[in-house]
This record gives C-alpha cells, sequence and structure tokens, in this order.
C-alpha cells in the first residue's frame, strides 16, 4: 500500500505545479490585456487630438 500512497503524493505535487502554472499564464494574460487596453486607449485619444486639432485647421483653411 506504500508505494501506492507515494505514486499519488507524486501525482499532486505534479498536479499542485500545473495549477500553479496554469495560475501564472492567466495572471500574465490578464496583465498583458490591460495594457493593451491602455495602450489602445492612449492611441486613439492622441489620433482623436489630432484629428481635432487638424479638422480645425482645416476648417480655417476653408473659411479663409
Amino acid at each position: 500500500m506504500e508505494p501506492r500512497v507515494v505514486e499519488l503524493e507524486t501525482h499532486l505535487k505534479y498536479i499542485r505545479r500545473d495549477m500553479e502554472e496554469a495560475r501564472n499564464d492567466a495572471k500574465s494574460i490578464k496583465h498583458r490585456l490591460a495594457y493593451s487596453a491602455g495602450a489602445a486607449a492612449v492611441i486613439i485619444g492622441l489620433l482623436g487630438w489630432i484629428a481635432n486639432s487638424r479638422f480645425d485647421q482645416l476648417v480655417m483653411l476653408l473659411n479663409a
């Protein structure tokens, strides 16, 4: 009976290790998504600001 217990303990150790790796991978993906969303928001904001400033210049040129 003792070898079977040792084998089960070994399997549990590997399962715990694999679960910890899966948790770390999920955290990494979550952080990457958050950074990507933040970067996208900044880029869209900058493009909107540039488009808005250029639109004002275009309207000024058309009125002149």
